[in-house]
């Protein structure tokens, strides 16, 4: 129902209090906080962090956060269904609390909302009783009839124990000066009865210990602070298997996932939450284990942060969703760091504020204040102005993450990810209709991240082509089946340092009808300035699908004209062009930003696909979750260009061999192919191997238990391999054995 003013809302919803409210008579600062009670200074502790604390109203970007949290607010509020008697709903959109608990949490998420802008200084809506009014309504609604503690939960647990409840705890402390204490009591009881303390593991453990935390600190309860502070111990262990924290960096969910940028943001976000709460308290964490939360920041989650981007490779499903891109989740994660530092021993809060200063510095492609809280904003302030914080340097590394199938790859000026699956890491999740076309996510999927710090933001899930994902060996036309693991158990691969890896994958296609079969060998040679990809031993006993490789598949700039130079070549930049290309030694592509050029140099000769397209489509057609839709189901329209080798129908044996060249120019990438810092020593389906001539490196990858010998390297069994002839004569040697059992990882 719309209102025309905000008086005319005010008078009817007067009207209606003396109903509405007879239960739960409303009571003005009935529970100002005592200085002296520690419950009423750690929910102040809380409010603040929810409110922002003290900022300046005029400051522009906080102006805009105030602006966008009173419009999101306004917008609530001026749809709400006030109307008392047989309403069934507070949203016309989110009417089916009966059956989908989806609503119910949606619902307690925008009265949160509208509760933030009347407490949110500078706010039109700060102080209004007629938004206070329809808030403490909307409360006393879902309560009595969705939320409360006689109803038996249904459909999905986690929105009853984890969404609903932390929803409802933000919004009682804004409101808990203008709640009675009855009111209290029936909210807290609620969330009680659907969650009644610590459950489950990883992300889901630490967001139900939240819940159990603040629900505490509303009933002033100190056991129950306690048990939900208690309940975090499990999730400080390291695991060797399932759900949790791994020693290499890796963090998995739901028992076959890399979900370090997912729910591995939501557990810390939500575990910096409760150490800001308890920090110094009565009911402060006292677990040696959790000095290893600190440790995970370095290992897990700082890594897979590419200037502000947090990378897709290890964000699982929610990839398809719109309002979770890559640089909006990895803002979060900034936010989360920061709320790390401030519980941090000095040298590991140090570190953390110079790392989120160098992406605050290095995102040029958004805003990092958009959609982030007041406090981060203020804080984040803060941070750029403190000459005593030096920003990190560019992080240059790279890593095999064997427990979860990633590799990560870091140089002056680009980045590589690599995604992988085995008989222990599915390939891709679909849990609650998300991440519909993730088929080939986890099948080499090769991520390429430069001076284009938006290529895989800006509608890139709903608009590429997900058959011809850059790095894979695909069936065209055919997808993977969902959640399925790889029968192959050579995944992995190995490090010398921190600087170059190798990694390789032996590839079975798992397809839901099961009527064919395609494999394949792929390696990885993380080098310097170059990453060099072989395949081998590609067979496939589909009869009529052609079965690719795909080079390249980028996003362009908004005409799509990026210029393509092949062997010197400019070939044409208009949209639908595409040609089968001979003889190509090597090609050239412009980038969208500066640093964003990319050089691709082929051994020998290569017979290549080219493909200049426009792909329109919706965020709707990837993930169909009711609770994160895009309003309005818009269609989105993106450019690409497409370098792929096909190897036709029913291929045997068939192999490839590239390499990529991040930032150098046309003239660059003519000079290399003149005379490439490397050498292939062998790509057949017993080893691959390639030497980088100019750094003494090595890397080799051996598939079976039979002798085989590369250069000065011999291996009798399966195995990584890098080796580094140093100054002097002396050796560096790495190596590996990926072939993981099911049981291990």
């Amino acid at each position: 129902m719309m209102r025309s003013t905000a008086m005319r809302r005010y008078v009817i919803l007067f009207l209606c209090l003396a109903v509405i409210w007879a239960g739960f008579p409303i009571a003005g600062k009935v529970h100002a906080a005592d200085p002296g009670d520690e419950y009423d200074g750690l929910r102040q502790r809380w409010y603040e962090m929810l409110t922002g604390g003290n900022y300046d109203p005029a400051d522009p970007d906080i102006a805009n956060a105030i602006q966008v949290i009173t419009d999101k607010a306004e917008s609530n509020w001026n749809t709400m269904n006030a109307g008392p008697g047989s309403r069934t709903y507070l949203w016309s959109d989110l009417a089916n609390g009966a059956t989908n608990p989806t609503h119910i949490r949606l619902s307690y998420q925008r009265l949160y909302e509208m509760a933030l802008a009347y407490r949110t200084t500078g706010s039109s809506l700060e102080g209004s009783s007629a938004v206070r009014d329809s808030v403490l309504d909307g409360l006393q609604f879902l309560n009595e009839t969705y939320y409360n503690d006689a109803v038996t939960p249904y459909g999905n647990w986690w929105e009853w124990q984890i969404g609903a409840p932390l929803a409802l705890n933000d919004t009682v402390v804004l409101m808990y000066d203008e709640l009675p204490a009855s009111a209290i009591a029936a909210y807290t009881g609620a969330i009680e009865h659907f969650v009644a303390g610590p459950r489950d593991t990883g992300a889901n453990r630490v967001w139900s210990c939240a819940v159990a935390v603040g629900r505490g600190i509303l009933t002033k309860d100190g056991a129950t602070i306690q048990r939900g502070v208690a309940g975090l111990s499990p999730v400080f262990d390291y695991v060797t298997s399932g759900d949790g924290f791994y020693e290499d960096g890796s963090f998995i969910q739901h028992v076959k996932f890399a979900y370090n940028g997912s729910y591995g943001l939501s557990l810390i976000e939500n575990l910096s939450t409760v150490f800001y709460f308890v920090t110094g308290s009565s009911w402060d964490v006292t677990d040696p284990k959790s000095a290893n939360a600190y440790r995970w920041v370095d290992d897990s989650f700082i890594p897979f942060v590419y200037k502000g981007a947090l990378m897709d490779m290890v964000r699982g499903r929610d990839i398809s969703v719109f309002s979770r891109e890559d640089h909006d989740m990895g803002h979060r994660m900034a936010a989360a760091v920061l709320r790390m530092a401030q519980s941090a021993a000095p040298v590991d809060a140090a570190r953390y504020k110079s790392v989120i200063k160098y992406w605050l510095l290095n995102d040029t492609s958004h805003n990092f204040y958009e959609g982030l809280s007041l406090d981060f904003i203020r804080q984040a302030k803060a941070l750029l102005n403190d000459s005593t914080v030096t920003p990190a340097p560019e992080p240059v590394a790279s890593k095999v993450y064997p427990a979860m199938d990633r590799a990560l790859h870091l140089r002056p000026g680009f980045g590589v990810g690599i995604s992988m699956f085995s008989k222990r890491i599915a390939n891709y999740e679909t849990t609650n209709g998300q991440n519909l076309k993730g088929w080939y996510t986890g099948a080499g999927m090769t991520y390429l991240y430069n001076g284009d710090s938006d290529q895989y933001g800006g509608n890139f899930w709903p608009t590429v082509n997900s058959y011809r994902l850059p790095g894979t060996t695909a069936v065209a036309g055919k997808n993977m089946q969902a959640e399925s693991l790889n029968n192959q158990t050579w995944v992995g691969g190995t490090s010398l340092g921190d600087d170059y890896s190798v990694v390789g994958m032996s590839l079975e296609h798992i397809d839901a009808d099961i009527t064919a079969d395609m494999n394949a060998k792929k390696s990885w040679f993380l080098f310097d300035d170059e990453v060099v990809a072989l395949g081998s031993g590609i067979t496939s006993t589909y009869p009529s699908n052609d079965v690719e490789t795909i080079v390249e598949n980028r996003r362009l700039n908004a005409a799509g004209d990026n210029a393509l130079t092949v062997n010197g070549v400019l070939k044409s930049s208009a949209i639908g062009w595409s040609e089968t290309m001979t003889g190509v030694k090597w090609a050239h592509l412009a980038g969208s930003a500066a640093g964003s050029d990319i050089g691709y140099y082929f051994p020998g000769v290569a017979t290549l696909e080219g493909l200049r397209e426009e792909r329109s489509g919706k965020w709707f057609d990837i993930s169909k979750y009711t609770g994160v839709l895009e309003p309005g189901d818009p269609a989105h329209t993106n450019r690409f260009l497409n370098l792929y080798f096909n190897h036709g129908t029913a291929p045997t044996d068939a192999s490839y061999a590239y390499a990529l060249l991040p930032g150098k120019t046309a003239s660059a990438v003519n000079s290399y192919a003149g005379n490439p810092d490397f050498i292939v020593l062998a790509n057949n389906s017993s080893v691959q191997a390639v030497k980088e001539k100019t750094l003494g490196v090595i890397g080799a990858n051996f598939w079976t238990n039979s002798e085989q010998s590369v250069d000065m390297i011999t291996s009798s069994g399966k195995a990584a391999v890098m080796l580094r002839e140093d100054g002097g004569g002396s050796l560096s040697l790495s190596v590996s054995d990926p072939n993981q059992p099911a049981s291990a990882r």
